[in-house]
C-alpha cells in the first residue's frame, strides 16, 4: 500500500497521500450474557475499511479477507486486500497482504494492529460472532511527517 501513496505523491499535487489501509481485521469478543471467556473468532473473515483525511483531500478503502489465529484472547492473523486511494494526485489501486499483531478481545471489545501502521477497535455481534465493526486510525510518515488517516471498518463471516 505504501508503494501506491508514494506513486500517488508524486503526481502533480505531490501531495502525500497516507496509507491506503490495509484491510484486515479480526475480531470482537464474547457475548456480554454468555461465559466469561472469549469467543472464538478464529477463521476467515470478509473485510472492508474506509479512512480519509481531510487536510489531505484523501480517501482510501479496502476490501479483502483476513484469516484470524486465536489463542485465549490474543488475536493474530494474516490478511489480503485490495486498496483504492484517491486524492489531489489523482487515484490509484494496490493489492497488499500482511501480518495483523497485538489483538486483544475481551468482552465484545476488540483491538488490533496491522503491520501498514493502522490500529483498530471496535466491538462484535452475533452468537457466535459473526460481525465486527469499529473504528481504524492509520498513521504514515513521509517527507519529515506524519499523516494520519481514520474511519470506519467492518468484518463478517
Amino acid at each position: 500500500m505504501h508503494r501506491l501513496l508514494t506513486a500517488l505523491a508524486n503526481t502533480a499535487s505531490k501531495k502525500v497521500i497516507a496509507s491506503c489501509l490495509v484491510g484486515a481485521l479480526v475480531a470482537c469478543g464474547g457475548s456480554s450474557t454468555g461465559p466469561s471467556g472469549p469467543m472464538s473468532l478464529a477463521g476467515i473473515w470478509n473485510l472492508s475499511v474506509n479512512i480519509s483525511n481531510a487536510s489531505l483531500s484523501t480517501s482510501c478503502s479496502a476490501q479483502g479477507q483476513a484469516t484470524v489465529n486465536q489463542n485465549g484472547s490474543q488475536l493474530s492473523g494474516t490478511y489480503n486486500d485490495v486498496s483504492t486511494c484517491t486524492g489531489p494526485g489523482g487515484s490509484g489501486s494496490s493489492n497488499n497482504a500482511g501480518a495483523i499483531t497485538g489483538g486483544q478481545t475481551s468482552g465484545n471489545q476488540v483491538s488490533f494492529s496491522d503491520d501498514a501502521g493502522c490500529n483498530y477497535t471496535g466491538t462484535g455481534s452475533g452468537s457466535p460472532a459473526n460481525r465486527m465493526s469499529g473504528n481504524a486510525s492509520c498513521t504514515v510518515a513521509s517527507g519529515g511527517q506524519n499523516y494520519t488517516f481514520a474511519g470506519p471498518w467492518q468484518a463478517t463471516r
